[in-house]
C-alpha cells in the first residue's frame, strides 16, 4: 500500500520545522555564549583599568609625598601643586601638627586649667569638666587609687580598665567614663588632638577654635590671628602666608607676654602633616602622614601613614 502523498508532506514539514527550530535554539545557545563571554572580556578590561588606575595613584601619591618630605620645599612650593599629565594630578596640603592638642602631654603635666577652658569651651559646666579631668588622669596614671572625682577598676567594673597608661591612639580616649558626654556635646572633638603633637601649640596652625578655647581669649581675636596668617586670598599654604611669631601672636589675641597662657603657644611645629590628594581618571585617592621634621631642618621621619 502507498503512503498517502498528503502524510509525507506534512511529515517531512514537521521534520523541517523542527530542524530550523533546533538551527535557531543552537544561535541563540552560541549568541548568548558569545554575550557571556563578551561581558567577562569587559570586567576583565575594566578590572585591569582600574588596577592601572590604583597602581598609578599609588606611585603618584608616593612621589608627592617624598617630594613634600624634602627639607627644602616649604608648603607654597609649586612642586606640591601638579598637574602630571590630561588626567593625573597630585596636591599636597601641609600643616603643622601642633596646631592640635597631646593629651598624653596634657594630662602628664596635669594642665587641668588648658582642658577645663577645651571642655567648656565644647558646652560642658564646670563640674562635668572637673569630674572629666579626674576620669582621665585616672585612665593614664600607673596606679589604681582613684582621685576624688576620678575612678578606676570599681567605676568601670571590667577586667583591664582603665588602661593606667598613657593613650595609644585618639579613639582610645572615648573609653573614659564622661567621654560620653563630650560626644553629645561636641561630636567633631578628635580633630582636636593628636599624639604626635608636641604639647604647645603653634599659632600658625592652629584653627580659630582651637586658639580660642586653648587660650580663653576672645573667638574674634582668634578669627583675626588666622586671617593675618592666611593672607588676602584666605588660604593657607599661598604665596600670600605670614610666619607669625609668639610676639605678634601674643599681640593679636591680647595676652600679655608675661602671662601663663604664653607658655602654651609657640610659632612653629616640630612634626607636621602631609594631605596628597590624587587623581587619576575618575579615581580619587588622599594618603596622610605626619612628618617629624620642619622645612628647613634637616632629614624627616614617617611618624605615621594611611589613607584617608
Amino acid at each position: 500500500m502507498k503512503p498517502c502523498p498528503s502524510f509525507t508532506m506534512v511529515d517531512q514539514a514537521r521534520q523541517r520545522g523542527a530542524a530550523l527550530l533546533a538551527v535557531l535554539w543552537i544561535i541563540a545557545l552560541l549568541l548568548g555564549l558569545v554575550a557571556a563571554t563578551s561581558l567577562l572580556l569587559m570586567q576583565d578590561i575594566e578590572l585591569a583599568a582600574v588596577k592601572r588606575q590604583v597602581f598609578r595613584a599609588r606611585m603618584l601619591s608616593e612621589a608627592a609625598l617624598a617630594i613634600a618630605m624634602n627639607p627644602d620645599v616649604k608648603a607654597d612650593d609649586p612642586l606640591l601643586r601638579r598637574q602630571v599629565a590630561e588626567d593625573e594630578r597630585f596636591l599636597v596640603e601641609m600643616t603643622g601638627e601642633d596646631g592640635v592638642l597631646n593629651p598624653n602631654v596634657l594630662l602628664q603635666r596635669e594642665d587641668k586649667d588648658t582642658l577645663r577652658r577645651v571642655f567648656m569651651y565644647w558646652g560642658m559646666n564646670v563640674q562635668q569638666a572637673n569630674i572629666l579631668i579626674d576620669r582621665l588622669l585616672d585612665w593614664v596614671d600607673g596606679d589604681d587609687f582613684a582621685r576624688v572625682q576620678g575612678g578606676e577598676r570599681k567605676l568601670y567594673n571590667r577586667n583591664g580598665m582603665p588602661f593606667n597608661r598613657p593613650f595609644r591612639s585618639i579613639e582610645e580616649m572615648s573609653l573614659v567614663s564622661g567621654m560620653e558626654l563630650v560626644e553629645q556635646a561636641y561630636p567633631q572633638w578628635r580633630d582636636w588632638f593628636s599624639l604626635y603633637a608636641s604639647g604647645v601649640l603653634d599659632v600658625n596652625s592652629a584653627l580659630p577654635e582651637v586658639m580660642a578655647a586653648v587660650t580663653g581669649t576672645d573667638i574674634r581675636f582668634a578669627q583675626n590671628l588666622r586671617n593675618q596668617r592666611v593672607g588676602r586670598d584666605g588660604q593657607l599654604n599661598t604665596e600670600d602666608d605670614l610666619e607669625l611669631d609668639i610676639a605678634s601672636a601674643l599681640a593679636i589675641l591680647g595676652i600679655p607676654s608675661g602671662d601663663a597662657r604664653a607658655t602654651l603657644l609657640s610659632a612653629n611645629s616640630s612634626t607636621r602633616r602631609i594631605l596628597v590628594k590624587v587623581q587619576v581618571g575618575d579615581l580619587e585617592r588622599q594618603t596622610a602622614a605626619v612628618i617629624k621634621g620642619a622645612p628647613g631642618q634637616g632629614s624627616s621621619t614617617i611618624l605615621w601613614m594611611g589613607e584617608k
